[in-house]
């Protein structure tokens, strides 16, 4: 590559910003991608294998010659028309064909059974057969399968170019090479023939399915120079005295990006700078983020301005970077001195699409929160469970030291989780009868004390007992995160993140943490104005907002999952309250009325928007708040920022809004309005300028036919 001029070299700490798309996606919380096509082929494959009829492998492979060019780019496709090939393949060519040790394993492990796990993938994939939400055996299982027929795909080739990418690698023999997140080791035993007996070979993984088939296939074909390592969040798992030339990283970068804490994250990256030679290459091989007139790879991606950005403050330096395809890319960096006289250059809401990235910090980070694994620190367990045995004990003397406990903790740490939500329980626990009654004269309030305080706070010391592995001791240091995965042995996991939400959101002392009652003020909210409230939840806002637009106004509270809107419709029932009108929406339509909403606002959802929506699910969202809103109306963001290491960080994602302010100037959006009363969280107020098509962006950037709405 021409590395004169190019930034990625001679200027790795900025970006530009030039479209609308966004610079990282971790992968899609909706099945966009799932077409008629894919699903059409996939019934043909199961109908093989129920009645033996041929002819449904052939019309599946006329299916598949269709549709792999024009969609679903490195997804399964390929790997499902080879396996149908391979069946009308005759016996002898099969064979030989099978003697290929990873193919060969390749085959075993879907044709085992009578295909029981090829089929079961299919049928949970294209929801023929729909998975119980509850049921975390068998996604786990499907997770498996999806990365095991993606990534050992025999056919792999067709659509990465892997010979011509490894080439460039310029392994050599007597190598030592960590495979991190090798997965079920397509590259691994690739190096492993290349570097020979005299090298090593490090297949580094978590899950622990991926890690039988690997031990399964070294034992099988007698490999002698690969090992396996078992790694872990902290760290990618070699002993510290293990030294090796390459640390290679497929399609994994982006989610230690988006999805590690900036503790996780440290540990992963200064376990590689530990486990490289001096001078030694950190080769990184991820999906590009393309444009709207080329295939996009079918799943996440990262932009490598984000990537280099980060790995130039770890002390990694660009040497080289090729592409064979738009969706594909690989970036070589040398281990190099960490800098220590980086200047500091301050963003502007001015010019947001030019970013400075000035620390090793990533620029948006996701967490899916839930309380199956929710995380805690051993200090907040420590206030749980003075907590839990006060409740349990009826002992006011506990409880008060539970609470005196989170009001000197919530501060330091998991800014806006559910601390100062048990700081209210401990002060109604304690108060007098007159101040009980005046902590429940909201109906919102009421309601939520009713739902974890009633029965003897039943609920409540069950979230307790759940949210904090009270059943479970631990010696760790106290500054530790740690999570679990809930077993769902007393009641569904899907309920335990149902209360951790409520209880979350719907707190009575959010305003401690967030200054809710200020930033109210900020949306400048009339009486008898509309406004929507996208992704309401529990409703916290939405009921502010009825309050404010009183009886002339009126609010339309939105949600996908209408389960995650039942409290709401509970207090607008019990309580008559008639300005709040509840709505059921899609991914890429928040079903407004056109022209019909004052104000849209949206609290801690645009990061999601940003990473998870696939661009052209994201287009028509953003198209249909455009649509909803009235000439000169106002969209209304709320969000948390992503935070310098000296500031306690908010508990869950988090979002640069230089990000927001870029991407949205590009369909047509003005800021108007920044403010930040705490430094975890922002608001942003823009008016729409100009009313964008669907389909394409302010600066002329178009979505693909088989993108428009349907």
């Amino acid at each position: 590559m021409h590395k004169e001029g190019n930034p990625l070299y001679e200027t790795p700490t900025e970006i530009a910003i030039t479209a609308k798309d966004s610079l990282v996606h971790v992968g899609s919380l909706d099945s966009f991608d799932i077409t008629k096509g894919g699903i059409k082929a996939g019934k043909l494959l199961l109908s093989y294998f129920e009645n033996g009829d041929k002819k449904q492998l052939h019309k599946a492979i006329e299916i598949y010659e269709k549709i792999i060019p024009d969609e679903n780019f490195g997804g399964e496709y390929t790997a499902l028309e080879w396996i149908c090939k391979l069946l009308l393949t005759p016996e002898q060519e099969r064979k030989e064909l099978l003697k290929q040790p990873l193919v060969n394993s390749f085959y075993k492990v879907l044709s085992n059974n009578d295909f029981a796990d090829l089929k079961q993938y299919i049928q949970l994939k294209y929801h023929i057969v729909e998975v119980d939400k509850n049921d975390i055996e068998t996604k786990k299982k499907l997770r498996f399968l999806e990365d095991f027929i993606l990534f050992n795909n025999p056919d792999r080739e067709r659509w990465e170019k892997t010979r011509e990418n490894m080439e460039k690698f310029n392994i050599q023999k007597g190598e030592r090479i960590a495979d991190v997140g090798s997965g079920p080791g397509y590259f691994s035993f690739k190096f492993a023939d290349i570097v020979g007996d005299e090298g090593k070979v490090y297949a580094i993984e978590t899950n622990p399915m991926h890690l039988d088939f690997l031990r399964r296939h070294i034992a099988d074909n007698d490999v002698k120079n690969v090992d396996v390592v078992v790694s872990q969040f902290e760290g990618i798992g070699l002993d510290k005295d293990v030294r090796v030339d390459t640390v290679f990283i497929c399609s994994l970068y982006h989610n230690v990006y988006a999805a590690f804490t900036d503790f996780e994250r440290e540990q992963f990256v200064g376990s590689i700078r530990n486990a490289l030679v001096d001078g030694g290459k950190l080769i990184i091989v991820d999906n590009d983020l393309v444009d709207s007139e080329n295939l996009p790879y079918h799943g996440p991606y990262i932009s490598k301005a984000l990537l280099t950005s980060q790995l130039y403050y770890y002390g990694f330096r660009l040497i080289d970077d090729y592409q064979f395809t738009p969706q594909r890319y690989v970036l070589i960096y040398e281990k190099t001195d960490i800098p220590t006289d980086t200047e500091v250059i301050p963003n502007s809401i001015d010019d947001p699409c030019n970013i400075h990235v000035n620390s090793a910090g990533s620029l948006i980070r996701y967490r899916i929160i839930g309380t199956s694994t929710a995380g805690y620190t051993i200090r907040g367990k420590a206030c749980g469970r003075v907590m839990y045995e006060g409740f349990e004990k009826n002992d006011p003397a506990l409880i008060q030291k539970a609470h005196d406990m989170f009001e000197e903790l919530w501060p330091q740490e998991r800014i806006g989780d559910d601390y100062t939500a048990f700081m209210w329980f401990c002060e109604y626990y304690l108060a007098d009868d007159a101040t009980k009654e005046k902590m429940l004269s909201d109906h919102r309030d009421r309601m939520y004390f009713d739902f974890f305080g009633g029965n003897d706070y039943e609920r409540l010391k069950k979230y307790l007992y759940i949210k904090f592995y009270l059943e479970h001791e631990e010696d760790e240091d106290a500054n530790i995160e740690t999570s679990f995965e809930y077993d769902g042995k007393d009641f569904k996991i899907g309920t335990l993140n149902e209360w951790n939400e409520y209880f979350v959101f719907n707190n009575p002392n959010r305003y401690l943490w967030e200054k809710t009652d200020r930033m109210l003020e900020l949306f400048d909210i009339k009486e008898g104005d509309t406004i929507a409230d996208l992704g309401c939840g529990g409703g916290y806002f939405t009921y502010e907002f009825s309050k404010l637009v009183g009886d002339k106004g009126k609010v339309y509270a939105t949600e996908i999952n209408k389960d995650a809107m039942k409290y709401l419709d509970a207090l607008k029932d019990q309580y008559h309250v008639k300005n709040i009108n509840t709505v059921v929406t899609k991914m890429d339509d928040c079903k407004l009325k056109e022209n019909s909403c004052d104000k849209v606002f949206m609290c801690s959802m645009y990061h999601a928007v940003y990473i998870t929506d696939i661009e052209f699910v994201k287009d028509r969202f953003i198209a249909s708040i455009q649509k909803g809103l009235k000439e000169g109306g106002k969209l209304i963001i709320v969000d948390n920022d992503v935070t310098d290491r000296d500031i306690p960080a908010y508990y869950g994602p988090g979002i640069m809004p230089e990000l927001i302010i870029s991407q949205l100037s590009f369909y047509g959006f003005k800021l108007v309005k920044k403010e930040q009363l705490i430094p975890q969280r922002f608001v942003l107020v823009f008016e729409l300028e100009e009313k964008v098509k669907v389909g394409e962006s302010k600066n002329g950037f178009k979505m693909r036919k088989d993108q428009q709405p349907r």
